[in-house]
């Protein structure tokens, strides 16, 4: 066989496997879907896949079914997505974050950030700095400062796991001020702030999103600063942490999204972010995340949405290796 030939020949095979997945795409699906959320019911990624759920299993003709799977960063829920068939009857809902963060941090993770393809982002807010009631610190400044004091107790700060995105944040926040305090992990963001609430933590750096603005709101958490910035609108009175004098450009939002597989067919992603995406733009989706304080979010065409994912794969990889994070 000659070398044309053999061009011609792959070129065929793959019109056929392009051919295939659009057919496959067409008739999706065919069975119940579901999504794998990588962290406990309560928070607001989970919150977020949800409140998508309704209108995504009306779109999609059958049920799409959430499953909580928490744990090492959220690489559970990832390899448990990666060893299903990637015919898109198994999505996964993580934060874009988490799921950069854990292959850098956990030898247990087995996964590379690009093994994983987004379909679309559910919302994105920004982290804070939040205490609990039994502190009264009113600006990053006053925290920072008591942290630095020699002698000091450290005060204990919530995480979900080494290398997860709230510890890669404070992290950096240590790193660039100076600051002492004792990292406490969990499974979660629910659980931290259940502990946050209970007073069995001092700290925390959370997402400002789902249920937890309406705790800073009626004064169960307090809010020390906002790590962006400009000021939330739906909380004005919060300062952010670079309006003092130890931060500066200290900006982390933190983005829950749908992921499938990167072996997922083209056609079927391009499916999937048509389905996931008019559901996260119509006006409930978007009245819902607005009240839950995110930010406003644009529309993303599939390869927007990739080029943003790319971006924040290529951002934390530089603060993790600046912070020397190491896999453990």
């Amino acid at each position: 066989m000659n070398a044309s030939n053999a061009t011609a020949l792959v070129l065929v095979a793959l019109a056929a496997l392009g051919a295939a997945g659009t057919a496959f795409a067409q008739t999706y699906p065919t069975k119940p879907v579901t999504i794998k959320v990588a962290y406990p019911a309560g928070g607001p990624a989970d919150a977020a896949a949800r409140q998508m759920q309704v209108q995504f299993q009306a779109a999609l003709g059958q049920p799409a079914i959430v499953e909580n799977v928490a744990g090492a960063g959220g690489s559970i829920g990832v390899n448990q997505v990666l060893n299903a068939p990637a015919d898109g009857h198994t999505l996964l809902v993580i934060t874009g974050n988490d799921a950069i963060l854990a292959p850098l941090s956990l030898v247990s993770a087995n996964y590379k950030a690009e093994d994983l393809r987004i379909v679309y982002p559910l919302i994105v807010s920004e982290f804070f700095l939040a205490s609990n009631t039994n502190h009264s610190f009113d600006s990053a400044d006053a925290f920072i400062e008591f942290a630095r004091k020699p002698g000091q107790k450290e005060l204990s700060f919530g995480t979900w796991g080494h290398g997860s995105a709230p510890h890669l944040v404070g992290a950096d926040f240590k790193e660039q001020t100076g600051a002492r305090f004792l990292d406490v992990p969990y499974k979660g963001v629910a659980p931290v702030v259940q502990d946050l609430l209970g007073n069995q933590i001092d700290m925390a750096f959370l997402p400002l999103a789902g249920n937890i603005q309406g705790l800073v709101q009626t004064g169960k958490i307090r809010a020390v600063g906002l790590a962006s910035v400009k000021r939330n609108p739906n909380l004005p009175n919060i300062p952010t942490v670079n309006e003092g004098r130890h931060l500066k450009s200290f900006v982390y939002t933190v983005w829950p999204a749908v992921f499938v597989s990167s072996k997922t067919p083209d056609a079927l992603v391009t499916r999937l972010h048509q389905l996931v995406s008019e559901v996260v733009n119509s006006a409930a989706f978007q009245k819902y995340s607005r009240e839950t304080g995110n930010l406003p979010l644009e529309p993303m065409a599939l390869p927007q949405a990739a080029g943003f994912y790319k971006s924040e794969i290529d951002k934390y990889t530089r603060v993790a290796r600046s912070i020397k994070l190491v896999p453990q």
